[in-house]
C-alpha cells in the first residue's frame, strides 16, 4: 500500500513540471507526513488526502525554491495531445520548451502565482489565502504576471525566427 502510494504523489509530482530527484523528495515528505497524520484521514479518502499533501508540498517547495525554480516541462493539458504522428509530436514539445522557458524568465513571485492559477489550478481565494496577498492583489500581480508571460513568450518567438 505504502509504495503504491508513493508512486501516486510521485507521478502526481513529476506531472506538475518537477525534475525526478525533486518528486522523489518532496514524495517522501508527502509519506512522512502521510505517517505521521494518517489517523485524521477519513476512509477511502487515502488517495486525494496524499494528492492534496503532495499539492501543498509543492506549493511549500516553490515558495522556499523562490528564484532558484525552474520547472522542466508542461504536461499535455488533454490526454489525446499524446496522439498524433511525430511532427505533431515534436511541434508540441517544442512549443511546451517555448512555454517553460518563458516561465522561467519571470520573477518568483510571477512564475508561482501562475503556477498556482493553471499548473494547480487553484482559485484567486486559495493563491492568496496561500501567498498571504489580498484577493485583488493577487488579481493584479496575475494580471501583470500573464503580461510578462507574454512579453518573453514573444521574445521567444521573435528569437527563433
Amino acid at each position: 500500500m505504502w509504495q503504491e502510494l508513493y508512486r501516486l504523489a510521485y507521478r502526481y509530482l513529476v506531472s506538475l513540471g518537477l525534475a525526478r530527484e525533486d518528486a522523489e523528495d518532496l514524495a517522501q515528505e508527502t509519506m512522512m507526513a502521510a505517517c505521521l497524520h494518517l489517523d485524521g484521514v477519513q476512509p477511502g479518502k487515502l488517495q486525494a488526502w496524499i494528492i492534496a499533501v503532495a499539492r501543498h508540498k509543492f506549493i511549500d517547495w516553490l515558495h522556499r525554491a523562490g528564484r532558484g525554480v525552474s520547472l522542466l516541462y508542461l504536461p499535455d493539458a488533454e490526454p489525446e495531445a499524446a496522439t498524433g504522428g511525430p511532427e505533431e509530436r515534436a511541434l508540441r514539445e517544442e512549443g511546451r520548451q517555448e512555454i517553460m522557458a518563458a516561465l522561467n524568465r519571470l520573477e518568483p513571485t510571477e512564475r508561482m502565482l501562475l503556477v498556482l492559477k493553471y499548473n494547480m489550478g487553484l482559485k484567486g481565494e486559495e493563491i492568496a489565502a496561500y501567498m498571504k496577498m489580498k484577493p485583488n492583489t493577487v488579481k493584479v500581480k496575475l494580471y501583470r504576471a500573464r503580461q510578462r508571460f507574454k512579453a518573453e513568450y514573444n521574445r521567444i518567438l521573435e528569437g527563433r525566427k
